[in-house]
C-alpha cells in the first residue's frame, strides 16, 4: 500500500491543489494529514480527493466547527489507525513519542516543519516536514510503502 503523509499546510492553498493533484497520479491509497490545514476553504481541496483520507487536528486549527463541517472524522490527536494491517499513531505535536514507539508500527506526526525518517525501537517514524514552504523554504511531503516500509520525501 501506498500511503502519502502530508502536514503543516497552513492554507497554502496553490501547494495544496498542487500536492491532491500529485498524490491522484502516483497511486497513492491513502493520504494521511497531520495537521494544521488551518481553514476549511483549504480543508474543502483536501476534501476534494478521491483518495481515503486520515486527517487530524493541529495547534493552529482554530476554525474547528467549519473543519468539521468539511471533515466529520477529523479527530483530536494522537490518534491509533490500522494501516494494511499494521498500528499507526498519527498525531500533530510529538507529545507521545516515548510512550508509542516499539509498540506500534508507524507513527506520523508533524508540527515542526522539519523532515524526519528514523527507525525506533522498531516503529519507523515519519515527519513529512511542511506542505506550506513557510519556514523552511520547502514544500514536502512523504510516500511511504508499507510493502517494503521505505519512505520518499517528495518536493512540490
Amino acid at each position: 500500500m501506498k500511503v502519502a503523509i502530508v502536514s503543516d499546510s497552513h492554507d497554502n492553498v496553490e501547494k495544496s491543489r498542487q500536492f491532491v493533484k500529485l498524490a491522484e497520479k502516483m497511486d497513492v491509497e491513502c493520504v494521511v494529514h497531520c495537521g494544521d490545514i488551518i481553514s476549511p476553504f483549504t480543508a474543502e481541496i483536501f476534501r476534494s480527493l478521491r483518495i481515503p483520507l486520515i486527517v487530524v487536528f493541529g495547534n493552529n486549527d482554530g476554525e474547528v466547527p467549519g473543519l468539521l463541517k468539511k471533515f466529520p472524522e477529523i479527530k483530536k490527536p494522537p490518534i491509533l489507525v490500522e494501516l494494511d494491517g499494521k498500528k499507526t499513531v498519527v498525531m500533530h505535536e510529538p507529545v507521545i513519542m516515548e510512550a508509542v514507539v516499539g509498540e506500534v508500527d508507524y507513527v506520523f506526526y508533524g508540527h515542526t516543519h522539519e523532515v524526519f525518517v528514523d527507525r525506533m525501537k522498531g516503529t519507523l517514524v515519519v515527519n513529512p516536514g511542511e506542505l506550506c514552504g513557510y519556514l523552511s523554504g520547502r514544500s514536502t511531503f512523504a510516500i511511504l510503502d508499507t510493502v517494503t516500509d521505505e519512505v520518499v520525501v517528495e518536493e512540490i
